[in-house]
């Protein structure tokens, strides 16, 4: 019975001797990702206005964007590669990539700090004007605006911006029907 066993080996380790390694050489080759994989999120810190649709598409609630800090937060740990965040960014800011993050001991948070915007031409930053003509107040741009900076009364047909809320994202224009809004 032990003969069997013996031989059993050593036909394994002959064979394992005479073909090619299953493994490759990592460091000195470029590393070779399955086709499905989902990678990590990566940022454009510099297109992104701090909207914060990531952060209240995340399910998992591993984003955090704090505006008047000027910071976007990940937990790696968190994250579930989902692509929720990316698919919603109206800036197209975020993005995944394929591959692993670097791996950690600890459960940490990584903080991007987002640079300060410079103003346009113009002064200030683009901000949504309505067209009253061509507006039939069917309150799609506030329900879109990710900062709820918009209202709309149907009934007595009026539309309203609250400046310092709104981020200049252009979705309220983009989803109104009738382009009555454009970003001046």
């Amino acid at each position: 019975m032990n003969d069997t066993k013996i031989f059993a080996y050593a036909r394994t380790a002959m064979k394992n001797l005479f073909h090619k390694p299953a493994t490759t050489s990592y460091p000195f080759e470029p590393a070779q990702f399955p086709e499905r994989m989902r990678g990590h999120i990566e940022i454009d810190a510099a297109e992104c206005i701090s909207c914060g649709l990531c952060m209240r598409s995340c399910p998992t609630g591993a984003i955090s964007v704090d505006r008047t800090a000027g910071t976007w937060t990940i937990n790696r740990f968190d994250c579930v590669q989902c692509g929720s965040c990316a698919n919603l960014c109206p800036k197209k800011c975020l993005s995944i990539v394929p591959g692993y993050t670097k791996p950690d001991r600890h459960k940490a948070k990584e903080t991007i700090s987002l640079p300060k915007k410079a103003q346009p031409a113009g002064g200030a930053p683009q901000k949504p004007a309505m067209n009253p003509e061509a507006c039939v107040y069917c309150t799609l741009c506030a329900k879109k605006c990710p900062q709820g900076a918009i209202e709309v009364d149907r009934g007595s047909r009026i539309w309203k911006l609250d400046a310092p809320k709104c981020v200049s994202c252009g979705l309220c224009a983009s989803s109104c029907p009738k382009k009555a809004i454009e970003m001046k």
